[in-house]
């Protein structure tokens, strides 16, 4: 070990002073959430407070050129048969596909046949191998190229009807955290020149305030696949998502399918506003995207842990999270959300957008609805 320990005061303190001012940033915007108009007329929901889904699913297995092992899929045949479009979703980094069963169950019960995939090498396997030493951290192909192949491989297998779906040939994506990010990776534009000096900049105070920039920044390492553009993709829903840096500028994704993003106000991982609004914005306007916002809900609300009791997590659980850190009860967060994203995706099929409110009430959950004017006007933008 070296005998001194060399700090840099001043570089400390700038690191704090960012810290502090992008918190501030942060909190500001979200009061402005208080100064909404509340709605007059309220969004008509009809909430479920059970837990259990007895919806089956099914895993099958399919070998991919660029995996060793077979990829896993988890699927939902759905309930009746309205020939709905095909639901793809993806965990994020560590996730478990099994705390999700909550949402392909919900969907599948309301006649959407859904796929959720198991990325290997970047799931909670894997992370919990790395947590204990027995392998490394899951490096950029894990993260990134594996996922996006994987999600091209089950999207052609679809389309080949090669699933059992075929009622559509039209698909939704949809992901948690990274598994949104993969979404928008890949249907929308590749990082362009400016990414790697944008990425400097924002790692000068070491993502202390934005833990995402870490993993948007190891793209920069990264060569990524590109596929041609589809034009079967119906639209993109997204709990906590991240990509600000990698489209920093109004339409610098090239995704202008309607968006559906959903974030909570106590969302350390991801912030709301620095991050999640900042990349709902970067996309081309759609009179049909809109950002549901609950309050109180964290990056880890649409994480459905098998145990109940939350202070007696399994062991062999990733995330060992104090319930202080989780925010608003996670099953009332989902009900909620499932039964938005329901409302949402039939609107769309009847070519509607969801109606937009603030200020609204259910279950005790306070929560917003709201277009791009209504986020810009939060930022002040």
């Amino acid at each position: 070990p070296a005998e001194e320990i060399q700090l840099d005061l001043d570089n400390l303190i700038r690191i704090i002073s960012s810290w502090k001012r992008a918190l501030e940033e942060q909190q500001n915007h979200t009061k402005k959430l208080k100064f909404l108009d509340e709605s007059e007329g309220n969004i008509r929901l009809i909430l479920t407070h059970s837990s259990d889904f007895n919806t089956k699913s099914y895993r099958i297995n399919l070998k991919v050129p660029h995996r060793e092992e077979s990829l896993s899929l988890k699927l939902w045949r759905p309930v009746t048969n309205q020939k709905k479009d095909l639901i793809i979703f993806m965990p994020g980094l560590g996730g478990n596909i099994d705390n999700f069963s909550w949402l392909g169950s919900g969907l599948s019960k309301k006649g959407w046949p859904v796929i959720f995939i198991e990325h290997k090498g970047s799931d909670s396997f894997a992370l919990n191998s790395s947590i204990i030493g027995d392998e490394p951290l899951p490096g950029g192909a894990d993260i990134y190229q594996y996922r996006i192949k994987d999600l091209d491989f089950v999207i052609d297998s679809y389309k080949q009807g090669q699933l059992g779906f075929k009622d559509s040939s039209s698909y939704i994506l949809m992901g948690h955290s990274l598994g949104a990010l993969i979404s928008m990776l890949y249907e929308g534009n590749p990082p362009n020149n400016e990414f790697l000096s944008r990425c400097e900049n924002a790692l000068d105070d070491f993502a202390l305030t934005n833990l995402s920039k870490l993993l948007q920044c190891q793209l920069s390492e990264i060569p990524i696949p590109e596929f041609e553009k589809s034009t079967e993709l119906k639209a993109i829903v997204g709990f906590s998502s991240f990509g600000s840096l990698i489209w920093s500028n109004k339409t610098n994704s090239g995704i202008d399918v309607p968006l559906l993003f959903i974030g909570g106000t106590f969302d350390l991982i991801t912030p709301l506003t620095s991050e999640q609004f900042k990349l709902f914005l970067a996309n081309e306007s759609n009179s049909f995207s809109r950002f549901l916002i609950i309050e109180g809900a964290s990056h880890f609300s649409p994480i459905r842990v098998l145990n109940k009791n939350l202070s007696q997590m399994n062991s062999n659980d990733v995330f060992k999270i104090q319930e202080n850190f989780i925010g608003i009860n996670p099953h009332k967060f989902q009900n909620l959300t499932l039964k938005i994203i329901i409302k949402y995706l039939n609107d769309l099929d009847k070519k509607e957008g969801l109606k937009p409110v603030q200020k609204q009430n259910i279950d005790n959950l306070n929560f917003h609805i709201l277009g791009e004017k209504e986020l810009k006007m939060i930022l002040g933008n």
